[in-house]
């Protein structure tokens, strides 16, 4: 700004621009906080002349002064000061601008002598160096100074105004014009030590000059006053684009541009209402140096066109002659070598597993094997053998797993088979969860019910173990909640009594345990009663463990006291030889310092860091911590596989959350006492950084801050990674089928639940399709209403007909209600059958099962001889498969012949089907591929009937 205002042209300026240079002349000699001493400041000051401004930003407050040599009172000069920039809670990003209203408040000196008093320019030169107060903010209960923030401005604004004799403010007719100043938004990242702030040095200049030339020119000293700084941005522009020899950024060069024609556009509209005679000439000359600086500077008009004639030249060159053959062929002779070396190992590894896998589920005395049964080992990128590695898993572990774990118990391993357990769960769950789950949507819902059940098993068992154990004998009394758990048992689709004797039991044990009065697992583990306090609390080796932190952290607090008393001590022997100098620094000699100052500098510098103690000073927090650190493995195993169940169906999702082990102080204090692997997937973890961890552990100054404000308690809060729980709404579509047909799609919302939706069917009739009959709609929507009517309306749709047997989505409809296990309920007694859920108790009343046989029978003497009903097939056998598992023994017999005459007759279809195709004609041959899937489907009714369960 100097140099812009030496450079102005002598013919053509205002005798004002000498006041605006001497201001700034005298300004920059003091301005640098380095520079800046009381003689340099008194020099300054006394230099000045009648007319004379002189102005200071102070970086370190916040704050800027203006001190004015009045021309009629000379010994009496006028000072005023003002807060330069806003606070980030008043800077908030909004469609109206923040602004600060000028002139301010001016206050009088009785004297000028006072500005030159030695007390006075210490003041100052405090104000520069440091900030006084900055707004205070909150972490972990103890006050902070915000530096991220701007400093508090009141000191300089108020308090050091005050402190002149006589000082009054001036009551003289103001003749300056009310300006205002925008301001824009402020930008801080939330991981910064400091925070971005726009340059308070340009915003108090504009500040400074607005204030003098409205006040000597009056209204017409802002039209001088935008110009000028027009002018200034336009003189930069060009200067700065020179000194880079042209490389200034297009983009940036017209974006200034564009700024500076909209300001020369509004001091156009300004000068229409501003009588401005006498500085015509000086506002026209700089206007059209101004323009002529645009021209002069401003890019070659098609810019544009360049940059895309390159872009073009670009692209051209890394097209592909798509004549030439080598751009399009390759002979790819490593990929083929490595898909045959991939392919024969994934053979080999499918003969060796099958042949281990089979061996050991042949009979329970294999479990003698200590090793696992892997998804892993046996699994290609084929779907099918995806399927049936999961479902050998399944089988295993319902069959095996029980006997594997007392063997092992029992072995000289003990408890690292949990170990081997934990591995086995996280790779059979990632599998089973990428093959039976996606996005949402229903891909396997038997695949998916059978996950939840392999799940439970594995957790129910490794829980039943270790409340066998002394040391883990109090688990009988916490809770174990796992959410939504009790109300998706309604959900889940098991074709099988084995699954449905299975789901109950595990229903029963997981609600008996949700009902605990102790704390879950994975909850508040900071609780009085939580399980890990408690087992702390008991263990001796863990209260050493306490003990043994605890003592250091008293050591560390005496050493950190010693430090702390040590730096002061050095401080005030600094001090003390600094007072026994004098001040040797000139004006014109800026660096070095002389040695007083050099010595007080040292002195200030002295800084010491603070003391987090990494323990919470709270016992049963401590206790938490300890137990998190050293808790015995084979619980660690059972609570990371109940945790990564709950997390389902992403259990290695990131938490952005602290880990204890990775923050400072508490990693070198604690880790030397952890136990846990790396691998452990709850860790202990803090929702909150710790203060040494946050800017506001910068070191501290000695001489300024007392011995308390070195030490700080743990900050970290006592927490475990927390769980990401599926919504329940999304699991349960999961483990719903999804209606495709158009015809029915409106109507999925009915074949999610057994509730009665039978008045919403109704409401939404209107959007029944022309292919379908209202009845039908109605029939098929109504249908679910209610689980205890299932049967019965099964039972009215065989009698009258009413829904289209050979439909796909009635198909889907029907099957899907009837493999549905069904609300549970909580007594047990109330029903023949315990495991046989409400809404298929229907199943265990013989005379309801003989109405049901009479009506499927007869269905199927109706459409043995229509092949072309195949879907009608799979609808009967499914409802036969499904009575045939839940019904009484005494009609085992008669279902079993119905079983009997659904594969007869659709081994009958198939060959009647396979004699159309062999005798075919030419013209029929566009059907041989609706045939072939006909075949498909019966076959599939055909295999259903070999799913037969025999009571033991």
């Amino acid at each position: 700004m100097n140099t812009f205002l030496v450079s102005l042209d002598a013919n053509n300026t205002l005798p004002i621009f000498s006041t605006l240079r001497n201001c700034i002349q005298h300004w920059s000699v003091i301005q640098n906080p380095k520079n800046c001493s009381v003689p340099i400041l008194q020099s300054t000051i006394e230099k000045l002349t009648p007319g004379d401004f002189l102005s200071l930003y102070i970086h370190a407050q916040n704050a800027a002064i203006l001190i004015e040599i009045d021309e009629n009172l000379p010994n009496q000069p006028l000072i005023s000061s003002w807060q330069v920039l806003l606070p980030t809670e008043t800077i908030t990003s909004s469609l109206e601008p923040h602004l600060s209203c000028f002139p301010v408040p001016i206050f009088r000196l009785s004297n000028r002598s006072q500005l030159l008093s030695r007390v006075h320019g210490e003041l100052l030169v405090d104000f520069m160096s440091n900030t006084i107060e900055y707004s205070k903010s909150y972490k972990a209960s103890y006050p902070f100074n915000e530096t991220r923030e701007v400093p508090i401005s009141h000191y300089v604004c108020q308090w050091w105004i005050t402190q002149f004799q006589g000082i009054q403010i001036d009551n003289s007719v103001n003749t300056s014009v009310a300006f205002k100043k925008k301001h824009r938004d402020q930008i801080r990242y939330k991981s910064t030590t400091f925070p971005f702030r726009r340059s308070g040095l340009w915003m108090t200049i504009k500040v400074v000059f607005h204030t003098i030339l409205t006040k000597r020119l009056g209204t017409i000293g802002t039209i001088v006053y935008k110009l000028l700084i027009t002018n200034f941005l336009t003189y930069f522009i060009s200067t700065v684009q020179t000194s880079m020899g042209s490389r200034l950024s297009t983009h940036l060069l017209i974006h200034c541009l564009r700024k500076i024609a909209r300001r020369l556009n509004k001091i156009e509209g300004l000068l229409s209402s501003i009588d401005s005679n006498d500085m015509n000439q000086w506002i026209q000359t700089v206007t059209e140096k101004i323009k002529k600086q645009i021209d002069r500077i401003a890019p070659n008009s098609n810019w544009q066109k360049c940059i895309r004639k390159n872009q073009k030249g670009n692209l051209s060159k890394i097209q592909l002659n798509v004549n030439l053959p080598e751009t399009y062929q390759h002979p790819c002779t490593l990929l083929k070598a490595y898909l045959a070396k991939n392919y024969s190992n994934t053979l080999v590894k499918q003969s060796s597993y099958s042949y281990n896998y089979d061996s050991r589920a042949s009979s329970s005395a294999d479990c003698k094997d200590d090793t696992l049964p892997t998804v892993s080992s046996i699994i290609n990128h084929d779907d099918d053998v995806i399927g049936i590695a999961l479902t050998r898993i399944e089988i295993w572990v319902q069959s095996c797993l029980n006997e594997w774990l007392n063997h092992s118990l029992l072995s000289k391993k003990g408890y690292k088979c949990f170990e081997n357990l934990q591995s086995f769960y996280e790779d059979y769950q990632h599998t089973a969860l990428k093959f039976y789950y996606s996005e949402n949507k229903s891909t396997d819902p038997i695949g998916y019910s059978r996950f939840i059940l392999t799940s439970l098993t594995i957790i129910r068992l490794m829980h039943e173990k270790l409340c066998e154990d002394n040391r883990f004998e109090r688990l009988k009394f916490h809770a174990v909640r796992i959410p939504h758990l009790l109300d998706l048992f309604e959900f889940l689709v098991l074709p099988n009594r084995d699954d449905m004797i299975r789901a109950r039991d595990l229903y029963d044990y997981f609600r008996k345990f949700n009902d605990k009065s102790y704390p879950d697992l994975l909850s508040n583990i900071e609780a009085k009663n939580a399980f890990g306090i408690y087992f702390a609390d008991q263990s001796s080796e863990m209260n050493e463990t306490l003990k043994e932190i605890q003592d250091q952290v008293e050591q560390d607090k005496r050493d950190k006291i010693e430090e702390v008393n040590n730096a002061k001590e050095e401080y005030e022997q600094l001090m003390k030889k600094a007072h026994e100098l004098m001040c040797e620094c000139t004006l014109n000699l800026y660096f070095p310092k002389c040695k007083r100052c050099t010595i007080i500098k040292d002195a200030d510098n002295l800084k010491v860091h603070i003391y987090e103690c990494p323990i919470p000073p709270n016992r049963e927090s401590a206790l938490a911590v300890i137990f998190e650190l050293q808790m015995p493995d084979e619980f660690r195993c059972y609570r990371d596989i109940l945790w990564q169940f709950v997390s389902r169906p992403n259990p290695n999702t990131s938490n952005h959350m602290c880990e204890w082990l990775s923050a400072s102080p508490h990693n070198t204090k604690l880790r030397r006492f952890n136990k846990s692997s790396n691998n452990c997937k709850v860790k202990l973890v803090s929702s909150t950084k710790s203060i040494s961890q946050s800017h506001y552990s910068a070191p501290r100054q000695v001489m300024s801050t007392p011995l308390g404000d070195f030490f700080y308690e743990n900050s970290l809060q006592v927490q475990i990674s927390p769980t990401k729980t599926m919504e329940f709404k999304d699991e349960c579509r999961t483990l719903t089928p999804e209606l495709t047909d158009p015809d029915y799609k409106d109507l999925q919302f009915s074949i999610a639940t057994t509730q009665c939706v039978q008045n919403r069917v109704i409401a939404e009739q209107s959007k029944c399709s022309l292919r379908l009959k209202l009845t039908q709609f109605i029939e098929f929507g109504s249908f679910r209403s209610g689980h205890r009517l299932q049967w019965w309306n099964l039972l009215s749709i065989l009698e009258l007909d009413s829904l289209s047997m050979d439909d796909e989505s009635v198909a889907i409809l029907i099957t899907h209600a009837l493999l549905q296990y069904g609300p549970m309920a909580t007594d047990r007694e109330a029903f023949i059958c315990a495991w046989c859920p409400d809404a298929h108790q229907q199943l265990l009343e013989d005379h309801f099962v003989d109405e049901l046989i009479t009506r499927l029978d007869r269905h199927l003497q109706d459409c043995e001889c229509n092949w072309q009903n195949e879907m009608m097939l799979v609808i009967i056998t499914v409802i036969v498969m499904r009575v045939f598992t839940i019904c009484n023994s005494t009609r085992k017999s008669q279902l079993t012949n119905l079983v009997l005459k659904c594969r007869n007759i659709g081994e009958k279809w198939i060959r009647l089907i396979s004699e159309s195709i062999q005798n075919s004609s030419s013209s029929t041959t566009d059907k041989m591929d609706d045939y072939r899937d006909k075949i498909a489907i019966i076959g599939v009714a055909c295999i259903l009937t070999f799913s037969i369960y025999t009571d033991c």
